[in-house]
């Protein structure tokens, strides 16, 4: 707050320079009783709840306060009420966040105060009494006036302070993740190929295998590791370097139900039901048919996972607001809040097996779409995951549209 602005409240309530004189008189009368009046100040004080427990945790603390207290007063009657002023009882406000008082304990203190002093003044044997309470019930009302402006710069401050800290430590995750994305690209990039090479030459020995040869299983096992391992290799692949969609103007249900017949042969799939439900046919929307794919069968790969065996799968497409929304839900064992919060980190997973890229990839696939993700969850109830997506997204490079069949 600037001098000018307690100036003005000062102007405001008619704070003039007959009231500093009279502040003057009652310091003569106040300063021997001062410490009186501290201590009359902790007795209400101590008589309410949480203010007790704040104020008198300790004798060496309130000893502390009730000091604080006595050199308060002692500056409330100074007769000089300029810029110093200003600056000292702001400090006072700042000084209450520190401690973490509450902000309306000081307009309960002022007003504890307020009555102590104006018992004492009324016991004064001068015939201006009205004048000189008249002159302390104003420089009360600035002294609540800054010390609220003082908490409120300081607390203002201390969440702008909070604030920059977590825009600094997601920039430093971000540019962690970069770095591992990059990472994660190249290595990708540099297996990819030998992967490939490799499980051309074991379907090649495989093949030249008399039927019933006893390694036959064996390689039909490192076959399938491979092809989990090339699963992985996409996957950060997808997600280090993401395409621009390459949109179109598709049929939603007709893809959703291409991909649960694409599914039918996963073993996490086939242990559950698959429903698909259509209350209303939804519209038809510009998307990247490959990217929407993939989206959905992460998407149900999880709600098959999370499931117990006998489970449903139920996926739901419905118009919605300019678009379609599409519903993936689970009746498996949910998540809690933390694991929901967490689970569209890059690389977080609670699966034995998994990168952790599953929901991220989906996350950017819609984004990248102009949608929005959304997941809810329940422990011991199920996963729903929420899905909206416009009919044609903010920046695209249009395909010409699918063939209806």
């Amino acid at each position: 707050m600037s001098v000018a602005v307690f100036e003005q409240m000062k102007r405001y309530i008619g704070f003039e320079d007959r009231d500093a004189e009279n502040l003057r008189v009652l310091r003569n009368y106040l300063a021997p009783h001062q410490s009186y009046i501290a201590d009359r100040f902790y007795r209400v004080v101590a008589g309410h709840q949480p203010t007790r427990d704040i104020l008198t945790s300790s004798d060496e603390h309130r000893e502390e306060l009730r000091r604080t207290l006595i050199n308060w007063l002692e500056g409330l009657f100074t007769g000089v009420y300029d810029e110093s002023y200003c600056q000292e009882r702001l400090r006072i406000g700042r000084a209450h966040v520190r401690l973490g008082l509450p902000q309306h304990f000081m307009v309960m203190a002022i007003e504890v105060v307020w009555r102590e002093l104006e018992a004492f003044v009324h016991a004064l044997p001068r015939k201006d009494k009205h004048d000189l309470l008249a002159s302390l019930h104003k420089l009360l009302t600035l002294e609540s006036g800054l010390m609220v402006e003082g908490y409120r710069q300081t607390y203002a401050e201390h969440v702008r302070q909070l604030e920059r800290d977590a825009v600094r430590a997601r920039l430093s995750e971000a540019e962690q993740l970069a770095q591992i994305g990059r990472l994660a690209a190249t290595l990708a990039h540099e297996v990819k190929n030998p992967l490939a090479g490799i499980s051309g030459a074991i379907q090649v020995i495989r093949d030249n295998m008399k039927p019933d040869d006893a390694h036959r299983p064996i390689l039909a096992e490192v076959l399938r590791q491979i092809s989990r391992l090339d699963r992985t290799v996409k996957d950060l692949l997808v997600y280090a370097r993401p395409k621009p969609p390459r949109t179109r103007e598709c049929d939603i249900v007709r893809i959703t139900e291409r991909v649960i017949t694409l599914l039918c042969e996963e073993p996490n799939f086939q242990k559950v039901r698959c429903e698909h439900v259509i209350d209303e046919a939804p519209p038809r929307i510009q998307v990247d048919e490959g990217q929407l794919e993939q989206l959905l069968m992460n998407l149900l790969l999880n709600a098959a996972q999370a499931s117990t065996e006998g489970g449903t799968v139920r996926v739901s497409s419905s118009p919605a607001d300019d678009g379609v929304r599409v519903v993936v839900q689970d009746q498996g064992c949910g998540m809690s809040e933390e694991v929901a919060r967490r689970a569209a980190e890059p690389f977080y997973t609670t699966k034995a097996r998994g990168t952790g890229l599953g929901l991220p990839i989906c996350h950017k696939i819609v984004e990248a779409h102009g949608g929005k993700l959304r997941i809810d969850s329940v422990e011991g109830e199920g996963t729903s995951v929420v899905v909206d997506l416009p009919r044609k997204p903010p920046s695209h490079q249009a395909l010409p549209a699918e063939r209806s069949t």
